[in-house]
């Protein structure tokens, strides 16, 4: 006899096509709905997910939450999920997880006394390779999920073992046909789930209730399960909760088949739509770790505030990682917010590292004397050219000395600033961990000469990097195209399958010739603009002495809709070995021209080439013969979803529009790949710098 667990929720999106205080009223409207439903239905048993549903209900309406405790008490009212919400499961960093589960789990235990063990991630756009290990740190045994559907992600099984890279598993369920329904008759949402029970199971979970904008399981649902307990021949309908499913299964998991690696794919526009949301995650998720590790380094003495200030910020970045909020596909002014929320939570990372560092090295600043410090609260060493702006004039002959009082060599570059007089400084400096470095800038002329700026030709060809830049930019044998595709796809692009696929519509042209912008001893620095259609773009290509790396910046103004630009880097030779930078660490993945989310790098090779590219603000890439094919932007309009008609309102506004930057190194001749992660973080995290004038 086959058991069915039909399990009753109500999947509620906090932001979607409505704003968050929509959300909160739904999650009342919810919760109340499903508290009276477990009065009047004894058998009934509710699931629900994440610590932000339920602390809307704790804070909102207390006599409400204490229905909710003493149903969690009597074990009708299933806590799973683990997280604070229900995040997009490709982009977030590990640091990320690990905090999504230690606000959910910390929030489960404070007010119900234990954690869950069941994920319950049912609605994300595809899940990391390396998920499992993040669930099982996280105190979690097994998994729920949707997408990618089986039309998307051929399985052996709908229950399995799924395992990422480094061997850590969890038991999954795929869930056959939808997490929620609305239809009073469940007959077709049952047999959809008999047609995928694996044959060596005797169980398996159907989900049921009304979902999306909340609601739950309705009283016809409920009664209609009750009177067809025994409706399908050889299976019974008993009402249920992931967590008994899963212990009925994992005696005989090693019966299940193993599923390593990633879950993908759905949804690949989500990877890179709505870049401003993306972009302020990764910057508030490393301000936020820099934080942390100047706080633990220096233990200031009002350490604890501290930290809590970076507990809250991290709430608030773990809200706004909501699969449709960082996927990019909610509303207009939920993007907005979102991306202004986790701006926030950067700028409160960086007051706290400024009360930490700056407390901690008061002592340097002596009046008279103009200090710059450099602090790596990393665990890792630096060794490489660092950058910064003193507040001093540009007229002096400005003289850089270490803590021996010797001469630094130093480049005198542009302000970051359109304003004559200012300037910035560039100058080699190593750092061990936590070490921190102090340099005094004086007007007083150096003791030797300082080194000449030398002219490079265009053709910079230094230190065997075979640099070029001509109409077609080249980087060692690769050549780097800025294209501009045709995509009609919606937010989400469901019609794209795995692929972009959209017409090339031609590449962005360079006008004029390239400028030279720096041109030594530390630092040389090619410019040069090009435009496509009302689109404009500022390239700035760079290198140094002491690096094998080319950077590329560029400035994007982007005017297009229903369009997407794509950084094209050719090699003329098929790529047969290919590593991506993904979050949780490094993930091999087939050069066959389907579209992955990105966590920081790639890095490919053929049969002679090698080419490593550090990219963290990329988020969407694709390897195709012999090309790797950056997805830096694209512009459908905003939260519009098959099959609503491209005509339908053709004055909505269109993701993406303005002004947009991207960093990215490249070595021509290839890196290896724990090489290439320590060079995004460094990207990512660099040290620290600041100036004491007494």
């Amino acid at each position: 006899m086959l058991t069915v667990h039909m399990i009753g929720n109500a999947h509620l999106d906090p932001v979607w096509l409505w704003p968050r205080q929509e959300g909160i009223d739904a999650v009342l409207a919810t919760a109340r709905s499903a508290c009276d439903r477990l009065d009047e239905y004894p058998p009934f048993v509710f699931t629900c997910s994440g610590s932000w549903f339920h602390e809307q209900i704790e804070r909102l309406d207390p006599t409400l939450f204490e229905r909710v405790r003493q149903a969690v008490r009597t074990g009708r009212w299933q806590l799973v999920g683990g997280m604070h919400v229900q995040p997009d499961c490709n982009l977030p960093s590990e640091v990320s997880f690990a905090r999504q589960l230690q606000i959910g789990q910390g929030y489960y235990r404070s007010r119900f006394g234990r954690p869950t063990t069941v994920g319950y991630n049912v609605d994300s756009f595809g899940h990391t390779a390396y998920m499992p290990r993040f669930l099982r740190q996280g105190g979690i045994d097994s998994y729920c999920f949707l997408r990618p559907g089986p039309g998307e992600m051929p399985l052996p099984a709908s229950v399995f073992r799924w395992r990422s890279p480094d061997g850590f598993e969890v038991i999954a369920q795929q869930i056959a046909g939808a997490y929620t329904t609305g239809a009073d008759d469940l007959g077709e949402h049952v047999a959809r789930t008999l047609s995928a029970v694996p044959p060596h199971l005797t169980d398996i979970m159907c989900f049921y209730g009304v979902g999306d904008h909340g609601g739950g399981p309705t009283r016809r649902q409920i009664e209609w399960i009750a009177r067809r307990t025994d409706a399908f021949p050889g299976a019974r309908l008993v009402m249920s909760h992931p967590r008994a499913f899963f212990d009925v299964v994992a005696p005989r998991a090693g019966d299940l088949p193993v599923v390593p690696g990633e879950l993908q794919h759905h949804a690949i526009g989500c990877y890179s739509v709505d870049r401003r949301i993306k972009v302020s995650l990764r910057q508030a998720e490393h301000s936020l770790q820099q934080a942390q590790a100047c706080v633990e380094r220096l233990s200031p003495p009002d350490a604890a505030e501290l930290t809590g200030r970076l507990d809250r910020a991290w709430r608030s970045v773990a809200f706004n990682e909501f699969h449709d909020i960082l996927g990019g596909t909610s509303l207009p002014d939920a993007g907005r917010q979102a991306a202004g929320e986790l701006i926030a939570a950067a700028a409160e990372a960086q007051d706290v590292i400024v009360a930490a560092t700056r407390t901690a090295f008061r002592d340097q600043a002596v009046p008279g004397r103009h200090r710059i410090i450099v602090f790596n609260p990393s665990e890792e060493p630096f060794d490489g050219c660092v950058e910064f702006g003193p507040w001093a004039s540009r007229a002096w002959r400005h003289r850089l000395t270490n803590e021996a009082g010797a001469d630094v060599p130093v480049q005198v570059v542009d302000s970051l600033a359109r304003m004559e007089g200012l300037f910035r400084l560039l100058w080699n400096c190593r750092l061990g961990p936590g070490d921190r470095r102090v340099f005094e800038l004086s007007s007083e002329p150096p003791s030797a000469a300082p080194a000449q700026r030398t002219e490079a030709p265009v053709d910079l060809g230094l230190g065997g990097k075979a640099l070029t830049t001509a109409d077609e930019l080249h980087v060692g044998p690769w050549s780097l195209h800025f294209e501009v595709l045709a995509d009609r796809t919606d937010t989400w692009s469901h019609s794209a399958g795995s692929r972009f696929s959209g017409r090339r519509l031609g590449c962005f042209r360079w006008r004029g010739s390239w400028r030279q912008a720096e041109a030594g001893p530390l630092r040389w620095m090619l410019v040069r603009q090009a435009e496509f259609s009302h689109s404009r773009l500022w390239c700035r290509l760079s290198t140094s002495a002491s690096s094998e790396a080319v950077r590329l910046d560029v400035r994007v103004t982007w005017a297009e809709a229903l369009r997407m630009l794509r950084l094209r880097i050719a090699g003329g030779e098929p790529v047969i070995r290919r590593t991506d930078l993904v979050s949780g660490g490094p993930l091999p993945r087939p050069a066959d021209g389907r579209e992955y989310p990105l966590g920081g790098g790639i890095y490919v090779e053929g049969p002679t080439a090698k080419l490593a590219v550090a990219a963290p603000d990329v988020f969407s890439a694709g390897v195709c013969g012999g090309d790797v094919n950056f997805t830096l932007l694209r512009s459908p309009y905003a939260a519009w979803h098959d099959p609503t008609p491209l005509d339908y309102r053709d004055d909505s506004p269109v993701t993406d529009q303005g002004s947009h930057e991207f960093h990215l190194l490249l070595w021509p001749a290839g890196l290896p790949v724990a090489d290439l992660a320590r060079h995004v973080r460094r990207m990512s995290m660099p040290p620290l710098i600041w100036e004491v004038t007494g």
